[in-house]
């Protein structure tokens, strides 16, 4: 897969920051822009290129410091405070004391924010070029779905940016400026913008590419002859753009809940009226073969990323465990679960001598049927979004009923009102998203305190790169 050399190394301020010291090598570094700008112009003169472009981010994505481990079961779980005490040679020692001054935890969210930054910068220069060598493609949709992505995919990489380095709300409605969304290949630093200019423009990505996703084939059902195009759900497609804006809507503000709500029932009826995103069957949750067992309910995924080094990034944290490094469960699984025969309970699994550890992500299955899956966006979570949007309690009620008897719970609820409805999302986000990283966001939303049996105040500001703060203009945040 080529390289788009142009932006490689670029993340929010291009990472050359004009200090006097280095004025030299930001010259040297210039003075071979050319070449590199020769070479994307080369890579974008054919519709492969493209596609090998967008396949790129895809891999960016995947790699540990971002969706391959940090911002799953890693970084982003651990201050969720899923795991137990860690041992001092943990790299996430002090990070789960949210110490986020100390060495390690300064690595891990500065690799976070470059690497998520990077990665954007090479979605952006698919856009630079993607017009303007329209006639490259061999049809329109073959445009429309890879600008599509690009769009949405820009719009799911700063969406997770906000929801770790920004607040979710600032005290007396406070419009501070606080990252930058970048949609354009520059020099210049971008300026930092509010949570509400953020979000519009979040929104505004995402709503360009359902338009360009119409004729995405997960969406008609049209077969097609490209193989690119094929196994759409490995691909930010047309619902998973729609599950993305029920997700953005949610976390934006209760203004927005009917947005959220009418998103998430876009992609509800898919699965009820297509038959799309069905449930895990019995048997592959629960198959005692455990070399079988469909283990992050695939069948379930909206959009996953294939991360082909899953097992290499998995083993010591939550797989083939060290001593220092393992990743268990800081609840047992009879608080989890609550003592119901829950699905869910064979995430964890006994490793060598450990019990507990949590084997979602596990790579044991020989024929490779389940292998190398992350989920990003689940139809799980647009049943939850739907419930905590509606204002119908009773039809609520529906939505948490449904996902429970598909996890094999034989207790349905009833008489809930506002409060118990949080309460038991709360329990399902808990239940449904070990691992993936979604814990985290749900607690920064509600502005959750000791939660999960952690007695420590929460900190909800991931300190973003110093030169950043120095040199970008960015607000230092106060803890």
């Amino acid at each position: 897969m080529k390289r788009i050399k142009t932006i490689r190394f670029i993340g929010v301020q291009l990472l050359i920051l004009v200090v006097f010291p280095f004025i030299n090598a930001c010259e040297k570094w210039l003075n071979v822009l050319p070449e590199n700008e020769t070479e994307a112009t080369q890579l974008f003169s054919s519709e492969r290129g493209f596609q090998e472009a967008l396949t790129g981010v895809y891999t960016l994505m995947s790699e540990a410091e971002l969706y391959g481990r940090e911002l799953t079961y890693g970084f982003a779980d651990v201050i969720a405070q899923q795991y137990g005490s860690l041992h001092e040679s943990s790299p996430y020692f002090f990070t789960q004391y949210f110490d986020f001054k100390s060495t390690n935890s300064l690595q891990l969210s500065d690799a976070i924010w470059r690497k998520q930054y990077n990665a954007i910068a090479n979605v952006n220069d698919i856009l630079a070029f993607i017009d303007q060598n329209n006639k490259l493609f061999a049809s329109d949709m073959s445009h429309d779905l890879i600008k599509g992505e690009s769009l949405a995919l820009r719009a799911f990489l700063h969406f997770d940016l906000l929801r770790l380095y920004a607040p979710h709300q600032l005290e007396n409605n406070e419009q501070k400026a606080w990252i930058p969304y970048v949609d354009q290949f520059s020099k210049n630093t971008s300026a930092s913008l509010t949570t509400e200019e953020f979000m519009k423009r979040v929104i505004d990505d995402l709503n360009m590419a359902s338009d360009l996703l119409k004729e995405d084939p997960i969406l008609t059902g049209k077969p097609t002859t490209d193989i690119y195009f094929k196994n759409r759900h490995y691909h930010l497609n047309y619902y998973a753009v729609k599950g993305l804006m029920a997700r953005a809507y949610l976390y934006w503000g209760d203004n927005k809940k009917a947005d959220a709500y009418r998103c998430a029932k876009e992609v509800i009826d898919a699965q009820n009226n297509k038959g799309l995103f069905p449930f895990v069957s019995m048997l592959d949750a629960t198959n005692t073969d455990r070399t079988k067992r469909d283990r992050t309910f695939s069948t379930e995924h909206l959009f996953s990323l294939n991360i082909r080094a899953l097992q290499s990034f998995t083993t010591g944290y939550v797989s083939a465990v060290q001593n220092g490094l393992a990743l268990l469960p800081r609840e047992t699984l009879m608080d989890i679960y609550e003592g119901y025969p829950d699905y869910r309970q064979e995430y964890f699994e006994t490793d060598g001598t450990v019990q507990f550890v949590p084997s979602k992500f596990w790579q044991v299955d020989p024929t490779k049927k389940f292998s190398y899956r992350m989920p990003m966006l689940r139809i799980s979570e647009m049943y939850y979004i739907a419930a905590e949007s509606t204002t119908n309690i009773s039809e609520a009620t529906i939505y948490l009923n449904t996902l429970r008897a598909a996890r094999n719970i034989p207790v349905l609820l009833s008489g809930l009102d506002e409060s118990r409805l949080e309460e038991e999302l709360y329990k399902e986000y808990k239940k449904e998203f070990f691992g993936e990283g979604q814990l985290f966001f749900y607690y920064k939303r509600h502005n959750a305190v000791n939660a999960g049996g952690w007695t420590m105040p929460f900190s909800y500001i991931i300190p973003m790169p110093e030169d950043e703060i120095n040199f970008g203009g960015r607000p230092r945040p106060k803890n």
